[in-house]
């Protein structure tokens, strides 16, 4: 510090306010980074890193950037999880003036994105803050680009692990906690993308993985009573009661933290935060991160993006309309009333008059909830004020559609459009069609504005004028034909003459400057029209600079009104969505009611049917929670069973969003919650086996299902050994039938076909299969679910379909033989024996206990036989020998 220069100075003492960031400096037109910054910024920007300094014994690591790109790097910087604090020079320079003013006007963080380049039209962006201690945990939600806010709490003895999963399906892009949580918070979610492993093995799931940046606060900054007042503060309140927050110390302070950071971040106000929802579990279904991987939802299992529900679903035609659709699909609501109003509205978007003028007139309509967000964070642009303008442009024509809509519904999103003739007369008239970028360039403001702003640009436009003329008038006063009139930032204007032409240039010429081929000079007319024009043009942008803040400022005033509009907009845009994929895609509208039975008659599974090349074979499936609440379903491998059990699973959440669903008819109950165990995957770094994460997803379902949730397990118990997995998918099955705080509607799809017998002692367990037929040793897949068991899986033929060699094919047939003979054998021989097992797992169960036993005999036979063939009255003992040799190798 003792040899560091005064502007060095200034650095070192910002960038110790703001630790854990990359701090741009902005030196002249470029943002320096220096030290460790730059180390980080040169390698992760890929740009070059250069040294202050550099004959000195330490010099300074340095990099930069053109400031009039920042944008693109600043975007590049934060999707790898970096802070970026923006430093900028706070006054002017000018004449003796050693050092400007700099100061950070705005922090960038992976959780408080507002700019477009770091946004995803489809996506929201979430903020997420954690506190709480012992068994109660508070988490606030804010999409700062929108204004949406949202807090929650979770109390009990598994409370933590019910906010890690709240924690997954929110994905938020950056964590706030205290630093008391730091061990627990990086332990769940430190390293970047990783697997949960929480220590309550009795409710925890497999997270899904989403990379969040982590950033631990002092403690003091959770304080209840500072949250309070922030608060109150924020959202123009004396009490908070109204919003739910009574009694919900853990979630205050959360909420607290989460808006302190991001008014902190922005160096604003964030006036479009108007309002904080207090949400319970019970108000929406829970869908956790596995099931939400499960049923391909929001992300495919495979490489492509668009195999989703939501890819197949989503048609509509604004980014808030998207977001909306995607939320209702992560968060199915539960209210029979207002499922059945987006419903009633969705029939009657089916028209197609109708739908086609409201989605034509949407697609004028820019993301208003993020123009809203920039508008009161300081950042929109004019050209998002023009935006906002043609947006706006179409309320009356979207309101005039809607005026003779008869659900309630869309009477309401008509009434919550507001047209705000004052706010369009004011941009029409304030902003030029189109405005450049940067201030700078000018242009901004339209002319006839400001009568101010007309006579100051009339000085600038005269004075070049004059200036262009003043060109001509010299070069015939001076008889040099290429004298020129030229302009830079640094010596403004000038006149340059050819170095063959300096003899001729006249005794009031000042040189200026000196080049290899030209000099340049001024004259005292030329300095006087100088001044006029850049004075001008300096107090041009200042002015137009001035102008654009109030217009933004007085479009400020109406955030509640625009908020409502984006709002109803969205909604409509997300309704009419649904209408569009209902009539493309043949979708019928369900009955909903307040009873316990899933009816689906003809059911598809929506992705698969629109990615499927053929015809998708539909299926009747019905549950309740009486004689119908297990269903243990049998059939071959690729028969379907998978995706009989997810479509079930995907009719009911697009029932519970308002959305018509791929079926010929369906009656359907409220849903709390839809549970899935489904396919094999292992979390390594947390130490579990496949099995291990099977058995955790499965405890998780028993211990927290309800009588009002559905329950998908698929192959339950084989990821261990034949007798063990059969037992616990025995053990599994009946207690979802019998527990009455667990019983839920379960469908249970296996190749275990002694579960089948669960049927003939469960009053509520019923079989069913999905058929196949096998002609000439090939299989042929029917996909159609009936009642009944399968008698057997077609393992071997699937196994040919997919290329095993064909010896391996014969020798499997060969030793599936054996073994279905021998399992009938064992009730044969010892019928005393089979009937004890049959007491504890089933009689099938212990056949295939016997069976398993007696594979290493059975794997042997063809040893046997061979054995059986030796004449040994014909062989010599040297013969002997080598035959006994090679068999002892061969024995298994």
């Amino acid at each position: 510090m003792e040899n560091a220069t005064p502007m060095y100075r200034q650095y070192l003492e910002i960038k110790k306010q703001y630790p854990g960031t990359i701090l741009f400096f902005r030196l002249g037109d470029f943002y320096e980074m220096f030290n460790e910054d730059a180390i980080n910024g040169s390698r992760e920007l890929e740009i070059t890193l250069t040294a202050r300094q550099k004959d000195s014994p330490n010099p300074i690591p340095m990099c930069g950037i053109p400031h009039h790109a920042a944008a693109t790097y600043i975007a590049r910087l934060v999707r790898k999880g970096y802070r970026v604090a923006i430093c900028d020079q706070t006054e002017e320079a000018g004449k003796g003036v050693k050092l400007v003013k700099r100061e950070v006007v705005r922090v960038i963080t992976p959780g408080t994105a507002i700019d477009p380049q770091l946004l995803e039209a489809k996506e929201s962006v979430y903020l997420a803050a954690v506190a709480g201690s012992g068994e109660t945990f508070g988490l606030a939600f804010l999409e700062l680009s929108t204004g949406e806010f949202l807090t929650t709490e979770h109390r009990g003895g598994n409370s933590w692990s019910k906010a890690c999963a709240e924690i997954e399906s929110f994905a938020p892009r950056e964590i706030l906690y205290p630093e008391s949580l730091a061990a627990l918070v990086e332990s769940a979610f430190g390293g970047g993308p990783r697997m949960l492993s929480d220590a309550a093995a009795d409710d925890r799931s497999l997270s899904m993985r989403f990379s969040a940046t982590l950033t631990a606060l002092e403690d003091r900054l959770f304080h209840p009573s500072d949250a309070e007042a922030l608060l109150k503060e924020q959202l123009k309140v004396g009490t908070l009661n109204s919003f739910g927050l009574q009694d919900k110390t853990e979630a205050l302070r959360a909420a607290g933290a989460c808006l302190r950071y991001a008014r902190d971040t922005q160096k604003a106000a964030a006036e479009h935060i108007s309002e904080i929802r207090f949400v319970e579990s019970h108000d929406h279904m829970v869908l956790d991160a596995v099931t939400v991987r499960n049923l391909e939802i929001v992300e495919s299992r495979g490489e492509s993006n668009r195999r989703t529900l939501l890819g197949v679903i989503d048609e509509s035609v604004t980014g808030m309309g998207a977001r909306l659709l995607r939320a209702w699909l992560l968060r199915p609501a539960v209210r029979r009333s207002e499922i059945e109003s987006r419903l009633a509205s969705v029939n009657e978007l089916t028209n197609s008059f109708l739908r086609d003028q409201i989605r034509y007139l949407l697609k004028e309509v820019a993301d208003l909830e993020r123009l809203v967000g920039r508008l009161n964070l300081g950042t929109a642009t004019a050209r998002d004020l023009l935006a906002l303008n043609r947006s706006l442009s179409q309320a009356p024509r979207i309101r005039a559609a809607l005026s003779d809509a008869d659900s309630l519904l869309l009477q309401v999103l008509a009434e919550k459009i507001h047209e705000l003739p004052e706010v369009t007369d004011l941009i029409a008239r304030a902003i030029a069609d189109e405005p450049p970028l940067n201030f700078s360039d000018g242009g901004v403001i339209r002319d006839g504005f400001s009568a101010e702003l007309d006579e100051l640009r009339d000085i600038s436009r005269s004075g070049k004028q004059i200036i262009a003329g003043f060109e001509e008038d010299e070069r015939v006063r001076t008889g040099i034909g290429n004298l020129k009139i030229k302009f830079n930032n640094v010596f403004g204007y000038f006149i340059e003459v050819s170095k063959g032409n300096v003899a001729r240039v006249p005794d009031d010429y000042e040189r200026r400057q000196t080049l290899a081929n030209a000099e340049r000079y001024t004259t005292p007319q030329l300095k006087e029209w100088e001044q006029k024009v850049l004075g001008a043009e300096d107090r041009i942008v200042r002015l137009e600079t001035e102008i654009f803040q109030d217009v933004r400022s007085r479009v400020r005033e109406e955030t509640p009104k625009l908020q409502s509009t984006a709002r109803a907009l969205a909604t409509l845009d997300a309704l009419a969505a649904l209408a569009e994929t209902a009539v493309r895609r043949n979708y019928v509208a369900p009955t909903l009611h307040d009873g316990d039975e899933i009816a689906v008659s003809g059911g598809r599974h929506p992705i698969v049917e629109a990615f499927l090349p053929g015809t998708f074979i539909p299926n009747d499936v019905y549950l309740n929670n009486s004689t119908d609440r297990l269903l243990i379903i049998t059939g071959p491998n690729m028969g379907g069973k998978s995706t009989l059990l997810r479509q079930i699973a995907i009719i009911q959440i697009l029932a519970q969003i308002g959305s018509f669903v791929p079926a010929r008819a369906a009656r359907l109950p409220m849903i709390d919650r839809v549970w899935t165990r489904v396919g094999a995957s292992d979390d390594l770094a947390g130490g579990r086996s496949t099995f291990m994460v099977e058995m955790t997803e499965t405890a998780t379902i028993l211990h927290n299902a309800t009588p009002r949730s559905l329950i998908l397990l698929d192959e339950i118990g084989r990821g261990t050994s034949t007798f063990d997995g059969l037992s616990i998918a025995w053990a599994v099955a009946e207690y979802l039938h019998n527990s009455p705080e667990h019983s839920a509607k379960t469908m249970f799809a296996t190749h275990y076909h002694e579960l089948t017998e669960l049927a003939e002692n469960l009053p509520g367990a019923r079989n069913f299969q999905v058929t196949a037929s096998e002609k000439d040793g090939d299989v042929v897949f029917l996909h159609k679910l009936q009642k009944g068991k399968a008698s057997k899986s077609y393992g071997i033929a699937v196994a040919k379909l997919a290329g095993l060699p064909q010896s391996v094919i014969e020798r499997a047939k060969s030793v599936l033989g054996k073994l279905e003979k021998y399992e009938l054998a064992v009730f044969r021989e010892n019928p005393a024996d089979a009937a004890a097992e049959a007491n504890a797992v089933g009689r099938a169960g212990a056949a295939r206990a016997a069976a398993q036993i007696s594979l290493f005999a059975i794997s042997n036979e063809s040893l046997i036989d061979e054995l059986r063939d030796i004449d040994i009255e014909r062989i010599s003992d040297r013969e002997a020998k080598e035959i006994l040799a090679d068999l002892k190798k061969r024995v298994i």
